[in-house]
């Protein structure tokens, strides 16, 4: 199972946990050394409609981002591919109407969909599927984990993940890998070695 650590973006500021305190871009990269790719969950883009550009596009050049900025449209989207990212994350609901074949024109870029089990029509001719329902809400809901189960048979399919007891339960789900918080990145690599 791969995993991919996360960081988070508020108020401009790098946090490599949720109850962490920001770090710099600089401490990002020196702690980053043997990742190859980073997931980037950008709060201002998605709550605020202020993506942090100029921070993809440091980290380019340096290790592969996974942009999950809330983009609207297809500018939005080419903004955070000129600016560095490698994949992108939509949200259904902030732009509902998107066409993922307007990017898939002009660029190799993957494009994931985050799993909003409200939605029942996925994004068509995107690469996969990120999850960000915790195993308590797949647990208790027997729909959610039927079209996780489903959504993972036939597209890629990431999940997070924030306790290390957890790993072992995403496998039957067929997921590719685990985004983990930047700061237990060891934690969960130690713990899959034993």
């Amino acid at each position: 199972m791969k995993f991919i650590p996360l960081i988070y973006m508020k108020d401009r500021e790098i946090y490599p946990g949720k109850t962490s305190d920001p770090i710099s871009i600089i401490d990002l990269l020196k702690q980053a050394k043997e990742i190859k790719k980073i997931y980037i969950l950008d709060l201002d883009g998605i709550e605020q409609d202020k993506p942090n550009l100029c921070t993809y596009q440091r980290l380019a050049g340096q290790i592969d981002s996974w942009v999950d900025s809330g983009p609207r449209d297809t500018g939005d989207i080419v903004d955070a591919i000129m600016s560095g990212a490698i994949d992108i994350t939509l949200r259904k609901k902030l732009c509902p109407n998107f066409q993922v074949s307007d990017i898939k024109e002009i660029s190799e870029n993957k494009i994931y969909e985050k799993i909003d089990f409200t939605e029942e029509l996925p994004f068509n001719d995107i690469d996969g599927f990120v999850n960000f329902n915790r195993k308590e809400e797949i647990e208790g809901n027997f729909e959610y984990g039927d079209k996780l189960k489903r959504k993972g048979a036939n597209k890629i399919l990431y999940s997070y993940e924030g306790e290390l007891k957890n790993i072992n339960y995403w496998k039957h789900f067929n997921v590719e890998g685990l985004l983990v918080d930047f700061n237990k990145l060891k934690e969960f690599k130690n713990a899959l070695r034993t």
